[in-house]
C-alpha cells in the first residue's frame, strides 16, 4: 500500500478554525464548533456523457477498487486506512472530515450528487416515525427503535438515457368463464399482436455498490433526479462515499434489460388479455447517454434478540428498505384472518348459487 498525502482533507472555519462538514439543513458547510455556515452553490446543470464515446476509458477503476490505500490526515498527522471502495470518511482520531482529491481517483469521477436532505439527528427521528407505522414489527421493537448506530453513506449509481425503437409480436389469450345449467365452462380465444413502440427513456438507475443489492436499491427508490447537482467534494465532507464496484459496460447491460422490461410493460398495457402465450421484441438503442452519480442513504445497524439487522433509509425521501424483525404472532393472526375471509366468501358464493 502506498502512502499518499491528501491535499484537501478538511475545510477550516474562517471564524474559529474548526472543521467544517456538510449540513443538509443549512445547505452548506457548518463549523462543528462555532456553528458558522458557509452556503454552497447548487449547480443543477448536469450533463450526461455519450456512452459510445466513453466506454473504452472506464476500466481503470478496478486498480483503485481492489486496493486499500493509506492516507495521512493533515489535521492531526495520523495515518488513516481508506478501505477499498470508500472515498471519504472521518479521521478516527481527530474527527476531521476529509475527501480524496479527484486526481486520486482513476477513470470516472462522480458527475452529480443528490445531497443528503436530512441530518443524522433528523434521520434518526424520521426512522423512528416510519418504524412505528409498520404493522408487522414487534411492539417492543416499535416502542424503542434502535438508532444508536446510524451512518450516512453516498452509494454509487450509473444513470442511463436512451431512445428506443422496438418491433414486437406475440399471442395473447382471452379466457372467460360462464355457468351454464349449473356447470362452469371456460372459453379461450387468442389474439395475434404486432407493432412498433418508440420511447425516450431517461434516468434508468443501476446501483453499483458492493453492499446494497439492486433489489434493495429498487425498494429505496424513487430518487428525485430534479435535485441532482454537479458534484463537488464539499458536499461529501463528513460522509462516507463508496466508489463504484461494477464496470460501466455491465451496468449498461442491466440498464438495457430494465428498459426492455419497461417497453414490454408499455406494449402489453395497450391490450386486454388474461395471459401471454408468447411474446418477443427487438429493440434498437440510440442516443445513449449516462452519468455517474452518488445518492444519499442512511444505514442503521442493530442487534435484536441476538440477531443482526441492517436497515436502509433513503436520505432524500426517508423511505425504508432492508432487513427488520418480524412479529410471528401478528403474521399468524393476519394469515388466519385472510383464511377466514376466503372461507366466508366461498360459503357465500356456494349458498347464493
Amino acid at each position: 500500500m502506498n502512502e499518499k498525502e491528501l491535499t484537501r482533507q478538511s475545510k477550516k472555519c474562517e471564524s474559529c478554525g474548526g472543521n467544517m462538514a456538510f449540513s443538509p439543513k443549512d445547505k452548506g458547510l457548518k463549523c462543528q464548533f462555532c456553528q458558522n455556515v458557509t452556503k454552497l452553490d447548487y449547480d443543477f446543470n448536469v450533463e450526461k456523457h455519450n456512452y459510445v464515446a466513453n466506454i473504452e476509458n472506464t476500466e481503470a477503476y478496478t486498480n483503485f477498487a481492489n486496493e486499500s490505500k493509506v492516507f495521512k490526515c493533515s489535521n492531526c498527522g495520523a495515518n488513516v486506512v481508506l478501505n477499498k471502495l470508500e472515498v471519504a470518511k472521518k479521521c478516527p482520531y481527530c474527527g476531521s472530515s476529509y475527501v480524496a482529491e479527484e486526481k486520486e481517483m482513476p477513470s470516472l469521477k462522480p458527475d452529480a450528487i443528490i445531497p443528503f436532505k436530512y441530518s443524522k439527528e433528523e434521520a434518526s427521528r424520521l426512522y423512528k416515525q416510519r418504524v412505528k407505522k409498520k404493522w408487522f414489527l414487534p411492539n417492543e421493537f416499535k416502542k424503542t427503535p434502535p438508532v444508536d448506530n446510524i451512518s450516512g453513506v453516498y452509494v454509487p449509481c450509473f444513470s442511463f438515457d436512451a431512445k428506443t425503437n422496438t418491433t414486437y409480436k406475440g399471442v395473447l389469450a382471452h379466457t372467460t368463464t360462464v355457468v351454464v345449467n349449473g356447470k362452469t365452462q371456460t372459453n379461450t380465444t387468442y389474439q395475434n399482436i404486432s407493432g412498433q413502440q418508440a420511447m425516450n427513456q431517461k434516468d434508468i438507475m443501476v446501483e453499483t455498490s458492493s453492499h446494497i443489492t439492486q433489489d434493495i436499491f429498487d425498494k429505496l427508490k424513487p430518487f428525485s433526479t430534479a435535485e441532482l447537482v454537479k458534484f463537488t467534494p464539499d458536499f461529501i465532507l463528513g460522509y462516507c462515499v463508496e466508489y463504484y464496484d461494477n464496470s460501466l459496460a455491465n451496468c449498461k447491460k442491466m440498464a438495457d434489460s430494465m428498459m426492455e422490461k419497461i417497453i414490454k410493460n408499455q406494449v402489453l398495457s395497450r391490450y386486454s388479455y388474461s395471459s401471454v402465450v408468447s411474446y418477443s421484441q427487438n429493440t434498437i438503442f440510440s442516443n445513449e447517454k449516462f452519468d455517474y452519480c452518488i445518492l444519499p442513504i442512511y444505514q442503521v445497524r442493530y442487534k435484536y434478540k441476538d440477531k443482526d439487522y441492517l436497515t436502509y433509509m433513503n436520505g432524500q425521501t426517508g423511505k425504508l428498505a432492508g432487513k427488520m424483525p418480524k412479529s410471528a404472532v401478528k403474521i399468524t393472526f393476519f394469515v388466519l384472518f385472510i383464511i377466514l375471509i376466503a372461507v366466508a366468501l366461498g360459503l357465500l358464493f356456494y349458498y347464493t348459487e
